[in-house]
């Protein structure tokens, strides 16, 4: 009898170190069925990729800025130059010259290439003689003239257009030919109308300062 009681107790706990030891596996290795826990779901993997989106993200906007301030620094050293035959100022950059051509008509030009300049007339809004859908029409004629006949484009880009603090209005326009390259602008302020003419050559370097300066004339 007691062989038999001793055989049980036996058999029990056998059956209970079973149990504990089917509890302590499953808590030491957990990979349960519902694939949150252990090693089958890793999403470090997806980290790289976010940074490599901060960077290019970083060094979009770093360009951006080296661009905002290269076009800053085209006017960084240039002196407001007020026009000794009309009622307006400008901001001329180093190796320009400003000088009066005739009566109601400047030259901006070029030190070292005087046959690159662009020609300055302003007229006071309460006096002008033209409207400004009037001298900008005009100004296509004069640029087709100056080509032999070359039919001028509108310019529709604005980053080809004078932007200037107090300009409400403005207008443009090109002309190509063997001769060289001629662009125009007609802008419009609270007191004046503002007309220039860009003579250079085709590839010419000096177009963009010329339209940042002309930007600045008031």
């Amino acid at each position: 009898m007691n062989n038999k009681w001793r055989i049980i107790f036996a058999s029990f706990a056998a059956s209970l170190l079973l149990a504990a030891c089917g509890t302590s596996n499953s808590d030491d290795n957990p990979s349960s069925t519902d694939g949150t826990n252990g090693s089958a779901v890793e999403t470090p993997a997806d980290e790289p990729e976010t940074d490599i989106e901060e960077d290019v993200d970083s060094a979009t906007a770093e360009g951006d800025e080296a661009d905002s301030t290269e076009e800053e620094d085209l006017l960084k050293d240039a002196v407001e130059t007020k026009s000794d035959a009309q009622d307006y100022s400008v901001m001329v950059m180093p190796g320009y010259t400003l000088t009066s051509e005739e009566p109601g008509r400047d030259s901006l030009y070029v030190d070292e290439d005087s046959e690159t300049f662009m020609r300055i007339e302003t007229t006071a809004k309460d006096e002008e003689a033209f409207s400004f859908d009037e001298w900008y029409e005009n100004m296509e004629e004069l640029l087709a003239a100056s080509t032999d006949g070359a039919e001028p484009t509108e310019l529709t880009d604005e980053a080809e257009l004078p932007q200037g603090e107090g300009i409400t209005n403005v207008k443009g326009a090109e002309a190509k030919s063997a001769e060289g390259y001629f662009k125009g602008f007609v802008m419009e302020r609270e007191d004046k109308l503002v007309r220039v003419t860009i003579y250079a050559t085709e590839d010419n370097e000096h177009i963009k300062e010329f339209t940042e300066m002309a930007s600045t004339i008031k």
